[in-house]
């Protein structure tokens, strides 16, 4: 945000800034993510899964990544268009609100204009008050946010956060040459339940593909 509009333009601050985000964290979670969480553990744990073989992260987005892709964009298409309560304002969805902020002000890219970015209350930017006090957001962002692991070095600042969180998404590369490859997506098509949507059946899909992959790799 700052490499792009400029010290001053990103609001380094407390939690309580990131309520409407955390919320939607909370939505997305319990929408789908929690869902497939599950499943990684289940397979970990009974199925052979090892998070440490990039051969097993590689089938794992092979075989499931349109899934869950899938599912974030059906999850989106209904989230943007859910009616939301806004204080003093009419109650519109996502979807509706772009809209009328396009009529309203035209078509905008990332930069504003100097007059646009200091209009408002800054200091109460991205607070929900409705939402603020909710324990179940709380606890959401406690879960899966760990504490600051670096004191900040100077006390009396207050508007810079210790630790940032960060994942590390590394690339999972193919272990097949393009003849197994070519084998391996011809025989995954014999698996009954390739194409099958629920949780149980993608199990099953793991189990056979992962003994599949292991039999073509072996001969």
């Amino acid at each position: 945000m700052e490499e792009i509009r400029g010290i001053g333009s990103y609001i380094w601050g407390k939690s309580v800034h990131n309520i409407r985000i955390e919320r939607l964290w909370v939505d997305v979670t319990k929408g789908f993510g929690s869902k497939w969480k599950t499943f990684f553990e289940v397979l970990e744990a009974h199925d052979g899964l090892n998070v440490d073989n990039d051969a097993h992260i590689w089938l794992l987005h092979h075989l499931f990544l349109d899934k869950i892709n899938a599912d974030a964009t059906a999850w989106t298409a209904t989230w943007n268009s859910h009616t939301m309560s806004r204080r003093g304002q009419s109650h519109q969805s996502p979807e509706q609100m772009y809209v009328h902020g396009i009529v309203t002000n035209g078509v905008r890219g990332v930069h504003l204009d100097h007059e646009d970015a200091v209009n408002g209350n800054l200091a109460e930017y991205g607070i929900d008050w409705e939402e603020l006090d909710r324990p179940a957001i709380h606890r959401h962002h406690d879960a899966f946010n760990p504490g600051n692991e670096v004191e900040n070095e100077n006390p009396f600042t207050v508007n810079h956060p210790d630790h940032l969180s960060h994942v590390e998404v590394p690339d999972a590369h193919c272990p097949f040459n393009a003849e197994q490859l070519h084998l391996f997506n011809t025989q995954l098509q014999t698996i009954p339940t390739i194409l099958s949507l629920d949780m149980h059946s993608n199990r099953l899909t793991w189990i056979n593909a992962l003994a599949l992959a292991t039999e073509i790799v072996q001969v």
